[in-house]
């Protein structure tokens, strides 16, 4: 049972921590002080220092600390807090807006309140942060390098039609061609020699492995989006929800009220990655050029007025939904996946 909340408000430089008595809850919210601290491991140090002496007879183990995604800068908080054996929930900074409505304006200090506040409201949901291993984090940095060869080659590819459409071709504009040309070759060979050093990792590490072979049994899921799932959700631990995934993904709506402007639907791909949501965008697009539940799916729902965007996001909300499923679950894809899911249940119970 926790009896103090610590919320974080983490930046590059600082982090700024409140912490709040949820003895009583039921009585609102009372405060007990407010620090900020450096953001490395000095800063970290101090921070226990003072949570330790915010109640007297209160230990850290009865301390429920919680920051929000914020790029990368909360993550060696994170591994410091995990590594001494406490509970951090690192929750989507989407969530806590999409909970606490509009934050005018930037305040450090009351951001960090307010993220106590919702970890005190939505306590029961909180998700203690695990450390990724080695091998997630050498997943994470070969997806993120294979993207920027991509991203290279793609680069080469627009440079080379530009030269090709070229009316009269000087010595040195073919000359150029051949050397684009070539490095898209060495950059196509660097991206698979790139996917095998991703395949030897998931072979070293049999848990991996399996959630990887889970999931490319899901049509349209290959290499590449198994293993943005697996690496950004260090293997589904630290996000166990699929609306908590698809928010992730930026693919989930939420409801924004302020002033005189009710239940405004946004989008939330301002707060996700760019490259996540394009990777399941391929993802989706190749499932329903193929006959099967999706290619079904979406044509059911094009039947029913349904522009592409829409109908393509809830495509992308199934996939998300059913790679979580199995991992879940234990289970290789089947078609009709979740129909049999539920009578296997029935018949069970």
């Amino acid at each position: 049972m926790k009896k103090i909340i610590i919320g974080i408000d983490v930046s590059k430089e600082k982090i700024d921590a409140s912490a709040i008595d949820v003895r009583n809850s039921q009585l609102g919210v009372l405060k007990l002080d407010y620090q900020a601290f450096e953001n490395r491991t000095m800063g970290f140090r101090r921070m226990l220092v003072w949570a330790r002496r915010l109640l007297k007879g209160i230990t850290l183990e009865e301390i429920l600390f919680c920051c929000e995604t914020t790029g990368g800068y909360d993550r060696s908080l994170c591994d410091y807090i995990y590594a001494k054996g406490l509970d951090i929930w690192r929750e989507s900074s989407l969530q806590i807006k999409k909970s606490s409505g509009l934050r005018k304006g930037k305040d450090d200090k009351a951001d960090s309140l307010t993220i106590a506040e919702y970890a005190m409201r939505h306590i029961d949901k909180a998700v203690s942060y695990i450390s990724p291993s080695e091998t997630v984090r050498e997943l994470k940095a070969l997806l993120l390098y294979r993207r920027k060869l991509e991203q290279e080659k793609t680069s080469k590819k627009v440079r080379v039609a530009e030269l090709k459409s070229t009316a009269a071709k000087s010595r040195s504009v073919s000359f150029i061609l051949r050397d684009a040309q070539k490095s898209i070759r060495v950059l196509e060979k660097s991206i698979k020699d790139c996917e095998k050093q991703i395949l030897a990792l998931y072979d070293s590490d049999e848990e991996l492995k399996k959630s990887y072979d889970q999931l490319i049994s899901i049509r349209g899921i290959g290499i590449v989006n198994a293993t943005a799932m697996i690496a950004y959700s260090n293997n589904f631990k630290n996000i166990t929800s699929s609306r908590k995934l698809a928010s992730y993904y930026g693919i989930a709506p939420f409801r924004e009220r302020s002033g005189t402007t009710i239940d405004k639907k946004a989008m939330v791909k301002c707060y996700s990655s760019s490259m996540l949501r394009a990777y399941l965008t391929q993802a989706a697009e190749n499932t329903i050029r193929e006959h099967g539940i999706y290619h079904d799916y979406y044509t059911r729902l094009s039947a029913r007025g349904k522009c592409h965007g829409i109908a393509l996001n809830n495509v992308k909300n199934k996939l998300l939904h059913l790679s979580l499923s199995l991992i879940t679950n234990d289970m290789d894809y089947e078609e009709n996946h979740e129909v049999l899911r539920a009578i296997r249940k029935v018949q069970a119970g």
